[in-house]
Formats: C-alpha cells, sequence, structure tokens
C-alpha cells in the first residue's frame, strides 16, 4: 500500500519552493513517515523552523507550526515546550541556523534534555543565501565568503551535542531515507 503523505501535508503549498536535488525534500517525507510510525496525532505534533531552507518545513507540515526568527528555534521549542510538555516538539533547523547565531540555544537545550527533537540539516554552508561559509563549513572549503578557502576549524555538530549533553545524537545522509527516518 502506497503511503498517502497528503494527510500530513498542506496541499495548498505544494508543490514545495526547494531546488531540484535538495535533500530537504527527503527529510520532509523522512519526518513525516516517522511521525505516522510513532502513531502521534497531528494536532499533538508542533514543528519549529528557522531561517534558511529548512525555514520552509513549517510552511509544509499540516500541525502546529511556528516559523522563527534567526537562530531562535530551540528557545521557542523551549518555551512551546514548557507551555505544553505533552506536545511533541521537532525542531527543523539548518548548520548555520542552529549552530551561529543559535549556537548558544541548541547549547542549553541539549544541556537541559527537554524532550524537544531536532533535525538539523547541515550541508555545511548558507544555501539560502548563496553559500556563505557557516561553522560546519570544513577546513580549507571554497564558498563565496572564502574564495582561498575556509580559514576557520568547523564543528562537528554531533560532538557539540554529545558534549553539551544530548540524550540522543545520530547522525544520516539523505542517501538514506529509511535509516533517516529511524
Amino acid at each position: 500500500m502506497a503511503f498517502n503523505y497528503e494527510e500530513y501535508l498542506r496541499m495548498d503549498k505544494m508543490p514545495t519552493l526547494w531546488c531540484w536535488g535538495c535533500g530537504d525534500g527527503v527529510i520532509l517525507k523522512s519526518v513525516i513517515r516517522a511521525i505516522d510510525a510513532l502513531g502521534w496525532n497531528m494536532n499533538d505534533v508542533c514543528i519549529v523552523s528557522g531561517i534558511g531552507c529548512s525555514g520552509r518545513f513549517s510552511s509544509y507540515v499540516n500541525c502546529n507550526t511556528v516559523h522563527t526568527t534567526h537562530g531562535r528555534t530551540m528557545a521557542y521549542a523551549t518555551g512551546i515546550k514548557l507551555a505544553n510538555p505533552d506536545k511533541k516538539v521537532i525542531v527543523i533547523s539548518g548548520d548555520g541556523d542552529s549552530m551561529a547565531i543559535g549556537g548558544n540555544h541548541t547549547i542549553h537545550a541539549c544541556r537541559r534534555n527537554m524532550d524537544l527533537n531536532l533535525v538539523m540539516i547541515n550541508n555545511f554552508i548558507y544555501g539560502l543565501t548563496n553559500s556563505q561559509t557557516s561553522p560546519t563549513t570544513p577546513k580549507d572549503f571554497w564558498t563565496v565568503t572564502a574564495q582561498y578557502g575556509n580559514i576557520d576549524p568547523n564543528f562537528d555538530p554531533c560532538e557539540v551535542a554529545s558534549a553539551a549533553g544530548a540524550s540522543f545524537v545520530a547522525r544520516e545522509s539523505v542517501l538514506n531515507p529509511k535509516k533517516l527516518e529511524k
């Protein structure tokens, strides 16, 4: 039997605005399939997204959603979870959004372990603003803002989350959507 994505999506927002070949669509499908597999009621789910390409998630999923300011996804999610402890809060954030301006909020959310789910989309750049260097850009990598190569060492988001005390940390590629879903 085919999976019915329509009950989880705001069909009036389809097709997505993501570029062809972008992994965000794979992540969207994996998140929806995970929600379905867990048996969560969409009225009990809140998706919080920030700025950048990942920020579009809150427009596409048919549940409670919040589109926040840059770097504040984890701060908003913390407030939502405190006010509604029985709700399932999923944060969808890019590497620039959650590791740069929002890095402090991400670290403290990991430290608090408040039953938030962060899906950080790490494409190693600020993609929406035309490939600027982000905190996860590998050293010596070329970007439009580092045309001779990135001079800074990069963050490993999984190591940052683990060091901050997150209770569950995993990494997966959009090339493995079934693993990503799990």
